[in-house]
C-alpha cells in the first residue's frame, strides 16, 4: 500500500498496523491457550506509549509550532517502526537522536525553500515593470503555495531560463519528472490567482 507523503497520515497507518496485528495475536493466543511472544507489533506500541511525550517535549524546545512538533515526532516513530528489532528496541537515546537528525533535514528544507522564495522574489522584482503591483503581489502569495520541490522548479524553469533536461541535471531527476512537477506547479499557480481573481 502506498502511504501519502504527510508523516502523521504514514504513523495514523502503521499504528492501525500495529494495532490490528496485536489483537489478531491476541485472539490467536486465546484461541490456542499459548501466551503470544512479544512480537515487533507489541515492542513497538509499548515504545511508542512510553516515549512519544518526551520525543514531543524534545522537539518542543527547539521548534515554536506544535504542527511541526507533531510531525517531526511522527517521522521518528515512522523510522522507529520501520529499523525496530522486537529482542532488542531502541531507547529514549536513539529516540532523541533520531529525532535531532530530522530537525536537521527540516532547517535544510527550511534554508532551501528561503532561497528559492528569494529567488523568485528577485524574479519578480525584475519583471515588476512588467506586472501591476497588485499582480505582483497575487503571484507572490501563489508561490507561497508550491512544495520546495515545485519552487525550485519554477525557479529553474521562469528565472534561470533552463530547459526541462537542464533542470533534470541540477535535480539530478528525469526530464519527465520536471515536467510532470512544472505541470503541478502550474496548475497550482493558476488556481491560486484565479481563486485570488474571484475574490477581487
Amino acid at each position: 500500500m502506498r502511504l501519502r507523503s504527510d508523516p502523521r497520515a504514514r504513523l495514523r497507518v502503521v499504528l492501525a498496523e500495529v494495532d490490528g496485528r496485536i489483537a489478531r495475536e491476541r485472539a490467536h493466543a486465546a484461541h490456542s491457550g499459548t501466551p503470544a511472544p512479544r512480537s515487533k507489533a507489541v515492542a513497538f506500541r509499548i515504545l511508542f506509549d512510553e516515549h512519544l511525550p518526551r520525543v514531543r517535549r524534545h522537539l518542543a524546545c527547539y521548534l515554536d509550532d506544535r504542527s511541526e512538533v507533531e510531525e517531526i515526532a511522527a517521522e521518528v516513530f515512522v523510522v522507529a517502526w520501520r529499523k525496530l528489532r522486537p529482542e532488542n528496541p531502541m531507547g529514549i537515546a536513539w529516540l532523541l537522536r533520531t529525532a535531532d537528525n530530522k530537525l536537521r533535514d527540516a532547517a535544510r528544507r527550511d534554508r532551501s525553500k528561503r532561497r528559492a522564495l528569494d529567488a523568485l522574489t528577485r524574479g519578480l522584482e525584475e519583471t515588476s515593470d512588467a506586472l501591476h503591483p497588485l499582480e505582483a503581489l497575487a503571484l507572490r502569495e501563489a508561490i507561497v503555495t508550491l512544495s520546495a520541490r515545485e519552487r525550485q522548479v519554477v525557479v529553474l524553469t521562469y528565472w534561470d531560463e533552463l530547459s526541462a533536461g537542464e533542470v533534470a541535471q541540477v535535480l539530478r531527476c528525469s526530464a519527465a519528472s520536471v515536467w510532470t512537477t512544472l505541470t503541478r506547479a502550474r496548475a497550482k499557480l493558476r488556481r491560486q490567482l484565479e481563486t485570488k481573481e474571484a475574490d477581487a
